[in-house]
């Protein structure tokens, strides 16, 4: 059992009335399937089968809770409840894409994943509302948990794995790329940051990098706090 809670977003009310949209659609071929003549009951079933779809849907969307608590985060819907403490997360993956159509943005898309110790999973996207102010709060309480496990490891010499990238106190810095792996030692390290829903890495004379997916790069925030608390010593917190 979780502690307080401290917010809870639901289902995303754009993409319920979508969906509230498509049921009208189906209910309108439901009426002419049953008033049609002579009445076919393929279509018939049919128009039944493509009703039910959206309202099921529209019903789950309306079932999803996340809630933030002091202590954890929990996940509930018509199919169940989970919930994680923020001291047994392992991973934090965290995505966010804007996509277009014909160069015009339509939207920003979400991608939220947390793996804890024992490899369960909690995942969602833009069904939940407000994902843009939840991503920071995620990020928010998450981070000093993790924090704490990947500084102690890096701490102790181990290498510290981030999915595309691994970081080690000896070494430096591992990149995974799309033929092998490009290898930066700390001091040929010239910057780093995020940016456009990328990790970027920057070695020392480069003004050109190419950086892997933030989706592919699990705890992102608190790798960029570690490479802060790297190179300008007191500023992680």
């Amino acid at each position: 059992m979780l502690g307080p809670e401290i917010e809870t977003f639901r289902g995303n009310k754009i993409v319920r009335g979508v969906v509230v949209i498509l049921a009208l659609g189906a209910a309108w071929l439901v009426y002419v399937a049953f008033t049609a003549n002579p009445r076919d009951s393929g279509f018939k079933t049919l128009s039944l089968v493509l009703l039910a779809l959206p309202v099921l849907v529209f019903l789950w969307l309306r079932s999803i809770q996340v809630t933030l608590h002091s202590d954890g985060i929990s996940y509930r819907s018509l199919f169940g409840e989970k919930e994680m403490r923020w001291d047994a997360v392992e991973r934090f993956h965290y995505a966010a894409t804007t996509r277009s159509v014909n160069f015009i943005p339509i939207g920003t898309y979400y991608e939220f994943k947390f793996v804890d110790s024992e490899g369960k999973k909690l995942r969602w996207g833009n069904r939940v509302e407000r994902p843009g102010k939840l991503g920071p709060q995620l990020v928010e309480y998450s981070y000093p948990a993790l924090f704490k496990k990947v500084a102690d490891r890096y701490n102790c010499g181990m290498e510290v794995d981030f999915g595309a990238i691994r970081v080690k106190r000896d070494t430096g810095i591992r990149v995974k790329k799309f033929f092998g792996n490009k290898e930066i030692p700390w001091d040929q390290v010239s910057s780093f940051a995020i940016q456009s829903g990328h990790f970027y890495i920057w070695r020392k004379g480069e003004k050109r990098t190419t950086g892997p997916l933030l989706r592919h790069v699990p705890n992102a925030f608190v790798l960029q706090g570690l490479l802060n608390s790297i190179f300008k010593p007191g500023t992680a917190s």
